[in-house]
Parts: C-alpha cells; structure tokens; sequence
C-alpha cells in the first residue's frame, strides 16, 4: 500500500513538473519578442551613437571647418536612420546634425559630397527623396515642441529653416549653380517636396510656431529666420484665387501674429505688395465677417489691428483704394478689442492691467505683455501724420464732392468722388452699418430712459463722420494712450481748420437756417448749433463723433498755444475762427441744458456733451487770461437774461443748477458774489443759532514770536462749527506780557493776517512764488514734520478769511484753485508759463522744433534735483527708455507740464484743499471758475472806485466828509497818485491792494478815517477834547512831523491834521511807501 502511495506521489509531481515547463515554454516564446525588440533596439541605439560620434558629432554648427562630409552614399545608408524617430531630445540633436550636413554639403562643389548630386542619379533619386520628404515631415511638429527657452533649441530652429530654404531653392546649391536647364527640372523636384508644408495640419503648425518665435519682447530667434519661416508660410498663398483654405489660415494665424509686419525684411514687405496681400486680406475679412467678429480669439485680435494698420502705413496707395473696407476691419477689430476691457465703474482687485486697454478680465503672460510693446508701436502708425493725413484727405475730397454734387443736380459722372444715386445708396446703407460696428449707438445717447431717446431719421453717415468715429473708437478703446492719440491728431494744424469747415458746411446744410453764429448776433437760428443739437436727441447720430474729435482735439491743441502763435501765426485758427469756435460751444452748451436736452445723470454720462463743454472751458480760461473776443459780454448769452438763471438757481430747478454749475459765466461775477455772501450769511445765522444755544466760544492765546505755532496747537483740534463761530485772540507779548485791549473781531483780523502772511512767506518753505508773485506749494515742504497737516492748517485759515469776507493779498496759483473748485480742469501747460518759465520756454522749443527730435536726445523722463540728489521720474512706465520723436513730442509736452504743475506737488494741494472746503462747500463754489475764486479770496484787480470807497468810508475823530483834510485826501488820491499809489494805499490801510469785488459796502470791518494826536503807543481813542479839535482843525505842534499810521486789523487810517494839503501829500506818499501803517494798535 505504501508503495502504491509513493508511486501516486511520484506521478503527480511528474506531472506537474511538466506543467511547469510547458508553462514556461510558453512564456518564453511570448517573451520573445520583446526581448528581440529591445535586443534590436539596444543595438539600433549602439548603431546610432556610434553613427553619432562617428558620423555626425561634430555638425553642432554650419561652420564648415573642421568638418568631414560623408559621401552622398555613405550618408544616404546612415542619414535615414538618424532621422525615423525626433521624439526625444537626443533624437532631435541628431535630427538636426543631420541637415547640418546637408546644408553644408550644398555649398560643396563636389559631387561626392553634396546631397544635391543624389537628385542627379537615378540609382540614389528615390533614397534621397525619401530621405527629405521624412525629414520634412516632422519639421512643422518639432518646431512647434521647441519652447525657445534653450539656446541650444535656439539653433535647433534656425537649422531646420535654413534647411527648407536651401532645398527650395535649387540655385543655391553649388553643383548645379551654372546649369538653368537642371535648376528647372529640380525645381518642379522640390516644390513635390515642399508640398507636405502645404498640407493642412502641417501648415497650421508652421504658423503656430512661428506666433510663439515673436510673441516676445523680440523674436526667440533671428530676424532672418522669421523671415524665411514666413516667406515659407506665404510661398503657397502669394498668388490670387489659390489655396483658399490655406489663405484663411495665413489670415487668421500669421497677420494675428505680434508686430509679425514689424519684423519682416524689405523683400517680404515687397512681396507684399507686389502680390496685393493687403488688399485681398481686406476683401477676405469683409467676406469672412463672422471670423473678425466672433471666431477669432480676442486676445489675439490686437495683434491683427496692429498689423492692418501698419500694412496700412506701409501701402498708401491700397489704403486709399480700400479705404472702406479698411475701415470696417480697423474698426470691427477696435470694437472687439473691447470685450475684455473693464469700465472705470466696474474695476476690481480681480481684473488684470493691459498697457493699453486698462484693467482687463483675462491674465496675460509675460511673453505675450512683451509683445505687445511692440504691438503699441504698430498702433502708434494710426496716428502717424502719414495715416490721418491719408485718411481725412480722402474723407474731405469726398464730402467736397459730395457737396459739389448736391449743388448741380444735373451732374452726371462716373467717377468715385461722385458716385450715383443707386451707388451712393448703397454707399450709405454701408457706412451706416459699419457706424453701427464702430460703436455710434445708443451709448452717446443723452437720455437715462428709453422713453427719452427716439431714433429720428437722417442722411447716412459721410465718410468724414466714419474716419472720425474710427479715431474715437480707437479714443475710447485705448484709454492709457488717449493722450497720444489726440496728440497725433492735433500735429497738423490743418485739420482743425477743415473739421471746423466741414462742421459749419454740415450745420449750414443740416438746419432750419443760415450759420447765423458765425456772422451776426442773431439767436433765432444757430446753424451748426441747431444742427449739432439734434446729434444729443439721435440714437444714432453720424455727426456726434466729428463734433467730439473736433472738440477733444481743439481742446489739446488750444491748451497748450501761446499768445504768439494764437494772436500772431493764427495756428490752428484765426483770432475770429477762435472766436467763432468759442461762440459755437458755448451757445450749444447752453442750449443743451437750458432746452432739457442735458440733465444732471447725462451730463455726466453723455460723451458729446463732455467733450463740448470740456473745450468750451479750455476756451474760457484762455480768453480769461489775454482776451481773443472783441465784446466783453461775449460769454453771456443774448436769449436769457442771467437773472432768469440765477432765478432758476435759487428755485433749484435742475436746469438751474447745472447751468451755475456748468456754465457759471453765464452769469455776471458779481451776481455770482452776492449769491455766495447770500450763502454764507445763511450759513452764519446757523452757526450762530448753535452757538448761542451751546455757548460756543473760542478764547486763544498766542505768542507773537510762535504764531504758527501756536495757531496750529490751538485750532487744528477745533470743528469746523467752533471755527466758523466767534473766535477771540489774545496776545503774549515778547518780554511774555499779556497785550492790553478787547478783542471786537478786529484782533483776530490781525492774527489772521500775520498768519496767512508767514505761511506763504517762501522762506517758510510751505510755499513758493514765482516771478510775478503767484503763490504755489513747494516741493520740498516734506522738510517740515507733519507738513500735509499744515497745509489743511493754512486752507482752514484762508477759507476762514473768505468766510468771513476779509480780503487777503495773496496770489495763489490757478493750480491750487482749480483744486478747490474740484470740477474745474486745468491746462498744464498754459499754467507751467506762471510757475516755471525756464521749462515753459524749453516746452514751447520743443513744440516748435521742427527738426528730427531724436537730435535732442530726449526721453518721457524728468531728472529733478532734491537736496542735491537726482531723482529720475518717468512721466510714463519706463519712460526713460521712450524717446521722444516727432509723432510723439505733443504728448511729451502735456506730460511734462501735467508733472511739473500737478502730479509734483498733488498731495500738498489735497492737503490745502481739504482744509478749505471744510469752510467753504464745494456747492458754494461751484459757481465760479478759478480766476473769479481768486477775486473772491484778494479782490479785483481794478483800480480804487473812490465813489464807492467815499459812500461807504466811516468817519471819527471830528473828521467828516466836508472837513478840509478830508477833501484833501479825496483829491490827492484821485488827482495826484497814480492807480498803483492808489493800490499801495489801500494796502496800507486794509493790508490788500485790492477792492472787494462787491464793493467797500462789503469790506469788513467798514473802511475808517480818524483823526489822531499823538503817536499810537499813546493813543487812547477818542476823547472829547480830540473830537472837537479834529472838528474845529486845531492842531497841535507835533502833528507837521507824524506820519499818518494805519491798524490794518480794523482797516483804520489815522491821520494827523495837517495844515497844508503839500504836507498831507508828501507824508501820506512817504507813508504808503515806506509800509509804516503795519503798525497795530
């Protein structure tokens, strides 16, 4: 049984022995294979290194020394399989050692070695021709895997290229240089070779790769290879009517490529044009409207305006041609770019910053915001002079002849100025869509309902109103380079001229009457105004956009004239086209808010009615400082009466109150004052309510030697409510002794005064004066601790003295007040000739200059010196890298002017701003524009009105109006001194030279005479003895030898009773001179 047991054991194991080993049998023949393969592989690999570093080690390069070619034989067995497989990077190497070697051996003039020579035998043809196709094939997904960011790959790509141009081009290649016959036959050889490009999928790759080579700062590789990858790219396309599909991807990938025009060589550019690219892309676009307007990607439709645009520059001749078709890209194209772009409104910390478009919703890579440095400069060609000179030359001669057409009915003619009735038909049904495209739709609508806005029908848009919406598409899509634009617009002086020429022939032929506005004062009918009126009402208005490109860029150019070139060179306008310009914006202005056409929402929100009234401002403000108008009530209005506005002011009514603030001199300053006082009064009568019912009164003590400081200490903690209401001063002394006497509002006058005067003393270095005395905050005011609180320091005090109605000798800059307005803008440049001459002359070399600018060596950069230390400051990103050229020297100018006078000293004048309108409110002073505000704060500068000054003037001492030395000073002041002596009088009495703009009626305290005794450390007042002798002219001895002496404080002047009307001549002239009234009693 045992036995019988082992036996059973033995055989089961026997069994499963050979179960084991067919098992294994089997799995070694599945193996095998593999094994063979890797086997194989391994050896291939060995095979390829030892080809590698036996054959082609040392084709790093195209140096040809040092380089042993193999035999078209010898290469034609090995080259193929160095080139199956360019998966990895030592594949690629050797992908590319191996057309090293090709291209080196083109130049050879051996038959042995140059590749060429297998093309000539029919034994090494097919091999040889295999060999390129396989090569050629994995060229476009190799180039497209190289990231650019190795050198090494670097010449990977220029390799492969230089490759592709050597075997297209069989003229090149050395064996058969001088054989035309042979060169024929190859090149029907190679263009079979280079078909594989122009497959589809190939084809796309080859253009992918060559928008990753220049979507950069500059191109990952050589100019010269961009240029060869392109003219590979272009080679199929470049004739008319051919490869269609393969024309749309070259349209939509290579002009889609960043600045790709930019970068092209003068044969490429010639190509071009000889072959009408331009053109037909154009006309590819039109037909293709769906991939401009939504296919397209539009992170990447910048880079093809660019392009357009700089084909554009490039060909001025099919511009003007296509210049319909041109446009509707250009402005599709603009229109789109907006997608993205984020409004003002709408801004967040989540949006991404495009240095052109602003805030933006999608991020951009580094690459691709170097790229786009080169993109702007493309950009920068649509407001070259060549491009707007092009365009609005064609736009001007089509209007011309459009208008001669309109005025011979009869004229029948075939040409394109004057094109027929059908023609022009369809002419307008297109401009009127592609206005639509360009963005002029309900947006420049001034109604805030739809119930407001119906669309009344007009004539379609003119060519002039197309190419001018073009520039403020390109205006308002391109918000950081607005400047610029307008700048380049405003270079040539002309065309300000003949957009005012057009608008008043449209005006004239658009309205009820005659272009009244410009010849006579009629107001029954305003032409252009009237006209321009109706573009507010119109949803779709062609001329809003010709009305805002004329009005922002008159606006620009007006800013920064000076008197010789508006009075003497008439540049852009005549004194009377000047004139009628600011009689057009002004009326229309008023128009449009006083007819409810404008309300306060879109007065803010209507981009026609913005710009009008911006340039209606510029033209005020110019005309305020040396006047261009032959009628002083030239910028009031005929038709209403200023007292009906300041009726509709007080009854706020919304007209009412937008006009004041708007148009503010529609009304008379003084009316303008009387309101003022009228709101201050009101405001008075509340302070003091809360301060009798809290017993609010403010006592202060204040050394003379620490005015400042102890003002500061004493009153920066004060609300504004404890300011406003009654404040008492008492003096220390020097030996720290209190100064006797009560203070009756007049000692605070003198505090006030004494404090104003030391804070605007130069050397106090809070401010700084000009030449001409005109007060600004100093750059280098950060030299004192807290100096911004200072600043609301000393705006607390002025606008104290203005509330108050006290009259300062103080010229602060316009800069300054326009900060206080708030809403009043400013022209940097007309201000930089009052605070900085030296760089206001240089500025105005700059404007003119009419040589090459980059002579100067100038840059959007300022060096300014701060306690001996340069500091450089761009005026724009990297500024000190931008040149500043011929096209760009306008915008150089306003940003250098915006700096200096603005941006250096913007947060000492927030500061002074801040503390006078806690005095002062906005709305108060919404009704005056800088100038006036400045009569406000010193008076008018006008002569002494002593009429009014002898009404108002009070009398004591036993002085009156009838007394004899009374009559005296009337006389010398109106017969013997001059009006300066007369302002250095009123100087000396009241502390200003100058009259209150209401009148003395106005001044506070009241303006008083009295007549002294003796020396003012002894005066008492008046007492009876001193009354009686000043009524009865007694004198005593010493009164021939006084000096007349005056307390500012209380605007009182004291005068001995002189005997002699010489004596009173020759000591008050003394007196006035020599400033001895400061002193106080």
């Amino acid at each position: 049984m045992d036995n019988i047991l082992r036996t059973l054991e033995k055989n089961a194991r026997e069994r499963e022995e050979l179960e084991t080993q067919r098992r294994r049998e089997e799995l070694a023949k599945k193996l095998e294979p593999f094994v063979l393969g890797y086997v194989t592989r391994k050896k291939y690999q060995g095979q390829l290194r030892t080809i590698r570093n036996n054959c082609f080690k040392d084709f790093t390069d195209l140096d040809k020394s040092n380089k042993t070619l193999l035999t078209v034989r010898e290469f034609l067995q090995k080259a193929p399989r160095c080139v199956a497989s360019s998966k990895t990077a030592n594949e690629i190497t050797l992908f590319c050692n191996v057309c090293r070697h090709i291209i080196i051996s083109l130049d050879s003039n051996s038959k042995e070695v140059n590749f060429a020579a297998a093309f000539l035998n029919k034994e090494t043809l097919a091999v040889a021709t295999k060999l390129i196709s396989t090569i050629f094939a994995q060229i476009p997904d190799i180039l497209l895997r190289i990231t650019g960011e190795k050198a090494v790959e670097l010449k990977q790509w220029q390799c492969l290229i230089h490759l592709v141009i050597g075997m297209s081009t069989p003229t090149t290649w050395a064996i058969v240089r001088n054989a035309p016959q042979v060169q024929t036959a190859l090149n029907g050889l190679c263009a079979k070779l280079m078909a594989v490009f122009y497959e589809e999928d190939n084809y796309e790759k080859m253009t992918n790769s060559l928008f990753i080579a220049v979507n950069d700062q500059k191109p990952i590789v050589s100019l010269e290879t961009v240029n060869a990858q392109y003219s590979i790219i272009y080679r199929v396309v470049r004739n008319r009517g051919e490869n269609e599909n393969l024309f749309s991807i070259f349209v939509t990938r290579i002009l889609t490529c960043p600045a790709i025009i930019q970068y092209l060589n003068p044969q490429n550019l010639e190509s071009i044009r000889s072959t009408e690219l331009f053109e037909r892309a154009l006309f590819w676009l039109r037909a293709n409207q769906e991939e401009l307007e939504s296919n397209l990607d539009v992170r990447v439709i910048i880079n093809l305006l660019a392009n357009l645009i700089h084909m554009a520059y490039n060909d001025e001749q099919t511009l003007i041609a296509n210049l319909y078709e041109w446009t509707w890209c250009i402005g599709v194209a603009l229109t789109r770019c907006t997608e993205m772009a984020v409004n003002n409104t709408n801004k967040s910390n989540l949006h991404y910053w495009h240095p052109v478009f602003g805030h933006y919703l999608v991020p951009i890579d580094k690459k691709t915001e170097g790229a786009l440095r080169n993109v702007v400069q493309q950009l920068r060609l649509l407001w070259s002079a060549k491009i707007v000179r092009c365009l609005f030359d064609k736009a001007f001669a089509s209007a011309q002849a459009q208008l001669t057409a309109n005025n011979d009915t009869n004229m029948i003619t075939t040409s394109n100025a004057a094109r027929s009735p059908s023609n022009h038909k369809d002419l307008g049904a297109a401009f009127s869509k592609l206005w639509r495209k360009l963005g002029g739709t309900s947006n420049d609508s001034t109604s805030s309902t739809k119930e407001k806005c119906v669309e009344i029908p007009e004539s379609p848009p003119t060519l002039t109103a197309v190419v001018c919406q073009l520039y403020m598409t390109a205006l308002s899509t391109m918000i950081r380079m607005k400047r610029e634009i307008v700048s380049g617009l405003c270079r040539d002086d002309q065309l300000l001229r003949q957009l005012w020429l057009y608008i008043k022939e449209w005006g004239a032929k658009n309205s009820s009457g005659s272009s009244s506005i410009f010849n006579t004062s009629s107001i029954d009918h305003y032409g252009p105004v009237s006209a321009s009126l109706q573009s507010l009402k119109r949803l779709y208005s062609p001329h809003t956009a010709t009305l805002r490109l004329f009005a922002d860029a008159t606006a620009a150019i007006v800013s920064i004239l000076d008197e010789e070139e508006i009075f003497e060179k008439s540049v852009p306008f005549s004194v009377k086209e000047l004139e009628a310009v600011s009689r057009y914006n002004n009326i229309f202005c008023f128009r449009a808010i006083w007819n409810g056409i404008i309300d306060e929402v879109t007065a803010s929100t209507n981009t026609l009615f913005q710009s009008m009234h911006s340039l209606c401002m510029v033209l005020y403000e110019r005309d305020s400082r040396r006047s261009f108008v032959s009628d002083p009530k030239f910028w009031l209005v005929s038709e209403v009466k200023s007292s009906a506005i300041m009726t509709e002011y007080e009854k706020k009514t919304s007209r009412g109150i937008l006009l004041m603030r708007k148009m503010s001199h529609l009304v008379p300053i003084k009316e303008r004052m009387l309101l003022f006082r009228r709101q201050v009064n009101e405001d008075k009568t509340r302070v003091s309510n809360i301060a009798a019912d809290t017993h609010l009164q403010t006592w202060i003590t204040v050394q003379r030697n620490r005015l400042i400081e102890d003002g500061f200490h004493h009153l920066s903690k004060l609300s504004v409510t404890a300011l406003k209401s009654t404040i008492r001063v008492k003096f220390i002394n020097e030996q720290g002794l209190d100064e006797s006497g009560i203070d009756q509002d007049g000692v605070f006058k003198e505090f006030l005064e004494l404090t104003l005067k030391k804070v605007f003393d130069p050397q106090m270095n809070l401010f700084s004066t000009t030449a001409t005395g005109v007060i600004y905050p100093s750059p280098t005011s950060s030299l004192h601790e807290d100096h911004l609180s200072l600043f609301t320091f000393v705006g607390r005090m002025l606008g104290k003295a203005v509330y108050e109605g006290i009259v300062v000798d103080v010229q602060l800059a316009p800069v300054l007040l326009a900060a206080i307005l708030g809403s009043h803008r400013l022209c940097a440049f007309d201000e930089l000739s009052q605070l900085d001459a030296e760089l206001y002359r240089n500025l105005t070399f700059v404007k003119r200059y009419e040589g090459d600018m980059t002579d100067l060596s100038l840059t959007f950069s300022i060096d300014e010196d701060f306690l001996g230390k340069i500091h450089t400051v761009d005026l724009v990103p990297s500024g000190r890298t931008i040149p500043v050229t011929n096209e760009n020297k306008i915008d150089y100018v306003h940003r250098m002017a915006h700096h200096r006078v603005f941006k250096r000293t913007q947060e000492q004048c927030r500061a002074f701003v801040q503390g006078i309108q806690s005095f002062l409110q906005p709305t108060w002073l919404s009704i005056f524009a800088p100038h006036d505000l400045q009569c406000l704060i010193s008076g008018q500068n006008s002569d002494i009105d002593l009429d009014d000054l002898k009404r108002h003037v009070q009398y004591f001492g036993g002085f009156h109006g009838s007394h004899r030395l009374i009559k005296w000073l009337w006389d010398i002041l109106e017969n013997k001194f001059t009006a300066e002596e007369r302002k250095l009088f009123l100087k000396f009495v009241t502390s200003c030279s100058r009259p209150p703009v209401l009148g003395f009626s106005y001044l506070e305290p009241p303006f008083s005479i009295r007549c002294v005794e003796v020396s003012d450390d002894q005066d008492q007042g008046d007492t009876l003895g001193s009354v009686v002798r000043g009524f009865l002219t007694l004198r005593n001895g010493t009164t021939a030898t006084r000096l007349p002496t005056a307390s500012t404080c209380f605007n009182l002047l004291k005068l001995p009773n002189y005997n002699k009307k010489s004596l009173l001549l020759e000591k008050l002239r003394y007196a006035i001179h020599a400033g001895t009234g400061f002193e106080l009693s």
